[in-house]
């Protein structure tokens, strides 16, 4: 019943603890009700327990959130001491056995418990948070909930401190390393961030041996991104581990809407997209261009063919609810790069809006990747507009930056030999590379290598 209670270790403990209440029964409010109300009228309350019960009123986390304490009720509403808060009709109002949280700690694991805190669950939150000032890394807690109408409390949950870290996580890999080399949390060179940025170098240097080698562990799929008609390429997630090539997309395909097919796009590299792009000319805007305007500003308007007569550009979409813009023009200025003469412009064209040249508007085949963006070899048609473009694809290695974050690879205990150096490094640079942890370390990562399991094709792919 207890959820999972997390401790930061941070000049004190801080002490964060999920609201995860179990309602035993909910109904809705049926009635807007104004700040200081005693009279709660509800849809149905036939099954709320009779006599003085809690009540929550509101969503958890909302801010209209809060304890309700009703000494009696009737089938269609409760008496409760007054609200602190609005509720609007149709806001859920929910039994609960508890309201407070008592948090008791300990020198050591087994010894003896005495009460840090009552706190209120902080309902408008999703988390209550404790701070024990003198709290130290080997500090346990065990915390119980607290109904402060009956004095009514829970069984006590496990003994948690700072040592207590999921076995996938920085500190589940870091506090057995410390354990074991008998390293004091007063030590002044072997803190915490020091271990962080340990493990750090360790996952670092273990990415770039396996350089080339995907990672299924960091892998995520059907990632949608919308499509916008008019254009050729969307930006790629901001976590993907690289942007210049395919190397970190594994797939791209459209699933939904008006398609020829829900096949995979083909990847061609960039040398091999310039030849079938061909038809992808025109210049992009550098100025915003209001309705009616008779000149556009490009960054460049030397793939627009000089003309005397109208002459057709088409004006790629930025939001869902348009269509492609044609336009005409009947001149085109090569020294200030202006479309001039132009007709047509019947919405404002944001600056950065791409406008082709006799484009191919068709379902995309093949797409290539740079520059952080994925980009396709035709013009996504209006038919396509605001569909889903799926990928594939695996992300980039995040900092470490705190004992509970997760390390998902699989091999993550292998990081521990090297702590175990850069613990020995730290206290003497004289330490060589020859010391047994770091070479262990150096083998485990070569037996790695030499036995990783994909579970996708590796290609090589040149740009």
């Amino acid at each position: 019943m207890f959820p999972q209670i997390t401790i930061r270790h941070n000049i004190g403990n801080i002490i964060e603890i999920p609201n995860q209440l179990n309602p035993k029964v909910f109904t809705y409010i049926s009635n807007n009700l104004a700040i200081g109300v005693t009279a709660i009228p509800v849809d149905n309350a036939i099954d709320f327990t009779s006599g003085a019960i809690i009540l929550l009123a509101g969503s958890m986390g909302s801010e209209n959130t809060e304890f309700l304490f009703a000494s009696a009720h009737t089938d269609q509403g409760f008496t409760v001491a007054a609200t602190k808060q609005p509720h609007n009709r149709g806001d859920i109002v929910a039994q609960v056995n508890y309201d407070q949280i008592e948090i008791y700690s300990a020198l050591t694991e087994g010894g003896v418990y005495t009460l840090l805190a009552t706190q209120s669950l902080y309902v408008t939150q999703q988390k209550t948070v404790v701070f024990d000032a003198p709290g130290l890394t080997t500090t346990y807690y065990k915390v119980r909930w607290k109904n402060s109408q009956t004095s009514d409390v829970s069984e006590f949950s496990s003994p948690i401190s700072v040592l207590s870290y999921p076995e996938d996580s920085a500190g589940g890999v870091i506090y057995p390393v410390l354990k074991a080399m008998g390293v004091s949390e007063d030590d002044k060179k072997i803190t915490i961030p020091f271990c962080l940025s340990a493990i750090d170098d360790a996952r670092k240097y273990v990415k770039a041996k396996l350089y080339g080698i995907r990672h299924a562990w960091n892998e995520e799929f059907e990632y949608p991104i919308k499509v916008l008609a008019g254009s050729n390429c969307v930006d790629l997630p901001t976590n993907i581990d690289f942007k210049e090539t395919d190397r970190s997309v594994l797939a791209a395909r459209f699933l939904i809407g008006n398609v020829l097919a829900p096949f995979n796009l083909k990847y061609i590299d960039k040398r091999s997209w310039n030849q079938v792009a061909f038809q992808v000319m025109g210049g992009t805007t550098t100025t915003e261009t209001l309705i009616g305007a008779v000149t556009i500003d490009l960054d460049s308007a030397g793939d627009f063919p000089a003309t005397t007569n109208p002459a057709t550009g088409i004006v790629a979409t930025t939001d869902y609810d348009q269509e492609i813009m044609n336009i005409e023009y009947t001149a085109v200025n090569l020294i200030t790069n202006q479309l001039t003469g132009v007709t047509g412009v019947t919405r404002a064209i944001p600056a950065g809006t791409r406008i082709w040249v006799t484009p191919t508007i068709a379902q995309p085949l093949y797409y290539s990747v740079w520059e952080g963006k994925l980009y396709f070899d035709r013009i996504v048609p209006d038919s396509m507009q605001g569909n889903n473009l799926y990928i594939d694809y695996y992300k980039r290695l995040l900092p470490v930056e705190n004992l509970y974050q997760e390390l998902p690879e699989p091999y993550r205990e292998i990081y521990k030999w090297y702590l175990r150096y850069a613990i020995k490094y730290r206290k003497d640079i004289t330490l060589d590379s020859s010391d047994p942890d770091l070479k262990k370390f150096e083998d485990l990562v070569q037996a790695l290598f030499n036995n990783l399991y994909t579970g996708q094709d590796t290609i090589v792919v040149t740009s």
